[in-house]
């Protein structure tokens, strides 16, 4: 584990390898913590550290089925925390629902979008709201939680995984945060494994650049990091597409990831970054029909 200095939380525990045979390998996230596991559990341990440490709110902002600002509000909740997440429209669909309806009963609140340009600007009153009312600034911090802290997360599963020496390590990419933190941790231990990010949400090589470059502002001297692939997945943002594997895949990012793996076919390291627990039990608090404010951000295109 990295020993920075900086305060965290614990909420993981051991992460599964299985082997797929002919060098091939997958890391699942999926049941990582309970009762919500995937790939947000290790950015969250620094974000939330940090969040607890200089206060008791925080303001994040995401598209409205976010995996990110659900688990955000999931450990928050779970930690005293009161999370304000700022979500814009994204498509419509069972799976963003039960995500919207789920984020809606563990959030302090849901404050909707017109648009991932509007949220900026609900981001920024929800923060004045939330500061004059607690009267502290509260954490803020951006989509998929991918700053300098949540990016030491995937840090250190990248050297948790370098001793395996994979020769490529395949992820799905958002806003950047794990294919980033990946490719820091494998330069750190040593491993010169290829990282190959599928690029699901259009952000691109330079979210990923910036992702890395925020954390290693916090790790300090790094050695020379090793080869970065990007390739753009074709469907659209949000546009699910359902696919089996060894474990789960979510319809939005790992199963994309997932389908440019198998095209491949060679040797590597597949990160599993979906949940894979019950979403029953955290829709139990959950209203069984999304309020008329929150049903507006499920659109279709």
């Amino acid at each position: 584990m990295l020993d920075l200095g900086l305060p965290r939380v614990a909420l993981r525990g051991p992460t599964q390898v299985l082997d797929l045979g002919g060098g091939r390998l997958v890391l699942d996230e999926g049941a990582i913590a309970e009762p919500y596991g995937g790939n947000k559990v290790r950015k969250l341990e620094w974000l939330l550290g940090a969040a607890r440490a200089g206060g008791g709110d925080i303001v994040t902002v995401g598209p409205a089925g976010s995996h990110y600002l659900l688990a955000t509000a999931i450990y928050g909740r779970r930690l005293g925390l009161r999370v304000h997440a700022v979500a814009w429209p994204q498509r419509d669909g069972a799976h963003a629902r039960d995500n919207l309806r789920a984020l809606s009963a563990h959030a302090e609140q849901v404050w909707p979008a017109r648009s991932m340009a509007h949220a900026a600007r609900v981001a920024a009153r929800a923060w004045t709201t939330v500061r004059a009312l607690a009267g502290y600034p509260p954490a803020a911090w951006g989509p998929g939680g991918s700053n300098g802290l949540g990016t030491l997360g995937w840090v250190e599963a990248g050297m948790e995984i370098a001793s395996r020496q994979p020769a490529r390590v395949w992820t799905a990419s958002g806003t950047g945060g794990t294919a980033a933190g990946l490719r820091l941790g494998l330069a750190l231990a040593g491993c010169p494994a290829e990282v190959v990010a599928v690029d699901v949400a259009g952000a691109g090589r330079a979210a990923i650049q910036l992702a890395g470059w925020r954390a290693s502002r916090h790790l300090g001297k790094l050695p020379p990091l090793g080869p970065l692939r990007v390739i753009r997945e074709a469907s659209p943002y949000g546009f699910p597409v359902h696919l089996d594997g060894p474990v789960p895949l979510d319809p939005v990012y790992s199963a994309k990831a997932w389908a440019h793996f198998e095209r491949d076919g060679g040797p590597g390291l597949f990160v599993a970054t979906a949940n894979r627990l019950p979403m029953e039990p955290l829709l139990q608090e959950a209203l069984p029909e999304l309020p008329r404010r929150l049903a507006a951000l499920m659109v279709s295109w």
